[in-house]
């Protein structure tokens, strides 16, 4: 292959690095530039896949968990928007029947799909205990 497919090809996966942050199209770049460094050189395509494979994988495995862990160290302590809500207080918008599934609270001035152990009327102070992917569950105060 010719070595200018391997530096589009490179360029192509530093690029798409920059939208996924992952470090996953980065090793495959650099990769790509031993491959067209090899290529450029004269080397066979045995030898330019071969090196391809060896720098991806060893970027995969020496590089990547270091950046990882160099670039995200604070994100552990980052919280969500939807993590935000569990312990707020609520109010009940709609009210919630946990045998029809049916009810709605707001919290922090949004309003969410809500379940409760118990019934609860429309008005009554709760507080979300749990998230289960957009239904909060929720206890009377």
């Amino acid at each position: 292959m010719s070595y200018y497919v391997y530096f589009i090809l490179a360029v192509g996966c530093l690029v798409g690095e920059l939208f996924t942050m992952e470090f996953s199209l980065t090793c495959l770049g650099i990769g790509a530039l031993a491959a067209g460094g090899l290529s450029w050189a004269g080397y066979g395509i045995w030898t330019q896949v071969i090196a391809f494979t060896v720098i991806a994988s060893v970027c995969w495995i020496g590089i990547r968990p270091f950046a990882l862990r160099h670039f995200y160290k604070n994100s552990k302590n980052v919280k969500t928007p939807a993590e935000d809500v569990i312990g707020q207080e609520a109010v009940v918008e709609t009210a919630i029947d946990p045998t029809e599934q049916t009810g709605r609270v707001k919290v922090l001035g949004e309003s969410w799909k809500a379940t409760a152990k118990e019934p609860l009327a429309a008005g009554v102070r709760c507080v979300v205990e749990k998230l289960d992917g957009v239904t909060l569950t929720v206890r009377k105060k």
